[in-house]
């Protein structure tokens, strides 16, 4: 039985200590992406588990992704990566801090179960511009990697952006005809996924939705329709691989997003245990 309370404790500790103890978190912004390494590591640390950092230079300077690996029954590699840094001027709880704090949480609570494919747990670095999309992002590094190193990976998840819940009809769409299919009350989970993905996208929705109390809707589209590439599961589609964005739609309710108001305080931490209580139990069955 999963203690809520001490997943939103851990929660609301992780997203503090990144976006309020630490808070922005970039390249020029100096020492704070090597601070926020610090703090993740040590959290894995915590759960008994060890980080590969693996380095490399960005604009003269030298920047980490942590990589735990958590191994399974079968050598077919599923990744859950989150972003760590954030834009200039923005504390970023929501984007990313929330996401962060979810897969480290779930981390935890795998570390004791055994799986049936190995997992990576991804602290990535350099989601935000202007390394989005370019060899300096963190994934598109890692994914290189996997690429070469040919490790077979089974599917990535991508958690951006998941602690701002309301139940006011703020929640706006990328085309106006999506209203007629989706909520415009923004408190629902979006799991969403180009048409490669399509069924990691429909397993991860059900799963959510079975074992977590937060209402669930999918999308899967071509990678360039309506900004569904805009993360780092972008990076896994460009070197081959299925992945899936698991998110609140961030900018499409959140008024807060890449601005100094993204703070702790607008996060809804009930939804964010919920989150990690469906991911979870879905990774029992990995």
């Amino acid at each position: 039985m999963l203690e809520t309370e001490t997943i939103q404790k851990n929660l609301r500790r992780h997203v503090h200590h990144l976006s309020e103890t630490i808070g922005e978190r970039h390249i020029w912004k100096n020492g704070s992406l090597a601070k926020a390494t610090e703090y993740i590591d040590a959290v894995f640390r915590e759960s008994n588990l060890s980080a590969d950092h693996q380095k490399f230079s960005c604009y003269g300077e030298t920047v980490s992704n942590l990589i735990v690996k958590k191994e399974g029954k079968k050598p077919d590699l599923v990744v859950i990566g989150a972003h760590y840094d954030t834009v200039p001027g923005s504390p970023g709880a929501d984007d990313n801090a929330s996401s962060v704090a979810v897969m480290l949480e779930i981390a935890r609570l795998c570390k004791e179960i055994q799986n049936e494919h190995s997992i990576a747990f991804a602290a990535l670095v350099n989601e935000e511009s202007p390394c989005y999309g370019t060899e300096n992002m963190g994934s598109m590094v890692y994914a290189d990697r996997l690429k070469r190193s040919g490790v077979p990976v089974k599917f990535m998840i991508c958690l951006e952006s998941v602690g701002f819940f309301t139940t006011d009809e703020i929640q706006k769409y990328p085309f106006p005809g999506m209203r007629l299919f989706y909520p415009r009350s923004a408190d629902f989970l979006g799991v969403i996924g180009n048409i490669k993905s399509l069924r990691y996208v429909t397993a991860l929705a059900r799963a959510i939705r079975k074992n977590a109390d937060i209402e669930v809707r999918s999308l899967v589209a071509p990678e360039h329709v309506a900004g569904i590439n805009r993360s780092d599961h972008f990076a896994f589609w460009h070197f081959g691989y299925k992945a899936v964005m698991i998110t609140d739609t961030a900018n499409f309710r959140n008024n807060n997003y890449h601005r100094e108001t993204d703070t702790i305080d607008t996060l809804n931490f009930d939804s964010m245990a919920e989150i990690v209580k469906g991911l979870f139990n879905a990774f029992k069955k990995f």
